[in-house]
């Protein structure tokens, strides 16, 4: 992996952490407006895009709309078996009580806290739900781990698909036709997939930084999820196996376009290897805040957004996917 990395400008994580330190105020809509205009004069000469990768939530399709139909679902299916189990609000407290309790265990114990997935902490939370409702152990976790497969994770799939911002399907056609020999990916630090909101024609690969989580033993979720750098290296591995090669290697940054909502997440996610970001920021949607704690959303005063040099991070900024087809043309042909 330290080979495929260094393909790209190798300081681009250290001027990132630079422009974190040194307290550079978020840009204004008016130099937003001059970095979108300026961006044909960043693109460089003419080179094809052999990469497209998409987060997904927020940039496809909404999150909070699909989301809550997912959490509904996963709670309509419990309480058909379990009397008593509680709404939404309730397994969110639940799922933030389980959370404190292994944070609070992992600082008895002076050890690092490794977070739960998103999947697991649901579970686990509905679990003790359904235990204080006075059901059986074994069958509670029987019922409300086959509602988190049976109904949670379909119904986000249908309702993302249903909620797919105007014009989605459409640009994505359009990408591939434009760029025929290019690999698209998605790469999302939730539960979001392509294929399950009826994309997956145009994708060639899917990582899900939350089931990696799952998947991997000993991983942690800072490295898991964006902006770490574990989802690039998923997605090198994937991209050698799809190609057929021991190893993936790209000859310019340029090469590769990032596009997500997220200026941390997707944008400073993109330059730690050098990747173009496109930011998607669809008007009037307001970033999902994750009901059982955890996790980083736009505006989560944690990251201090505002230290961020926009005009470094992003490339781009357009307010729908529909836009995309275009801008990349642009870019292929080096205007």
């Amino acid at each position: 992996m330290a080979a495929a990395r260094a393909c790209f400008a190798p300081n681009v994580a250290a001027g990132l952490a630079a422009s974190r330190r040194s307290g550079v105020s978020r840009a204004s809509p008016a130099s937003r407006s001059a970095a979108r205009a300026s961006t044909s004069a960043r693109a460089g000469s003419a080179r094809p895009i052999e990469i497209i990768t998409f987060d997904l939530d927020d940039t496809l399709w909404p999150t909070t709309p699909v989301v809550m139909a997912a959490n509904e679902a996963f709670v309509e299916f419990c309480q058909a078996r379990i009397p008593g189990f509680p709404d939404c609000a309730g397994v969110n407290e639940y799922m933030k009580a389980v959370r404190l309790e292994r944070i609070e265990a992992a600082e008895r114990a002076n050890e690092r806290h490794f977070p739960l997935s998103f999947a697991s902490l649901r579970i686990a939370g509905g679990f003790r739900a359904a235990v204080d409702a006075g059901y059986p152990e074994a069958d509670a976790i029987g019922v409300v781990s086959r509602g988190y497969h049976i109904a949670w994770i379909p119904t986000r799939g249908s309702a993302a698909q249903k909620h797919l911002f105007p014009g989605v399907v459409e640009a994505l056609a359009r990408i591939r036709a434009n760029h025929p020999d290019a690999l698209v990916g998605s790469i999302t630090n939730g539960l979001g997939s392509a294929a399950g909101a009826g994309l997956g024609a145009f994708f060639d690969f899917e990582i899900s930084a939350d089931a990696a989580l799952d998947e991997e033993v000993g991983l942690h979720g800072d490295d898991a999820r964006k902006p770490g750098t574990f989802p690039y290296e998923m997605a090198l591995r994937k991209i050698a196996q799809i190609r057929g090669a021991e190893t993936f290697q790209i000859a310019h940054p340029s090469a590769w376009v990032h596009v997500g909502d997220d200026v941390v997440n997707d944008c400073a996610f993109a330059k730690t290897f050098g990747a173009r970001a496109v930011r998607v920021s669809v008007p009037g949607v307001e970033p999902y805040v994750p009901g059982g704690g955890g996790g980083s959303y736009p505006g989560d005063p944690s990251r201090e957004e505002n230290r961020l040099d926009l005009e470094t991070l992003v490339d781009a900024t357009v307010e729908s996917v529909a836009e995309l087809p275009e801008l990349l043309k642009r870019w292929e042909d080096g205007e």
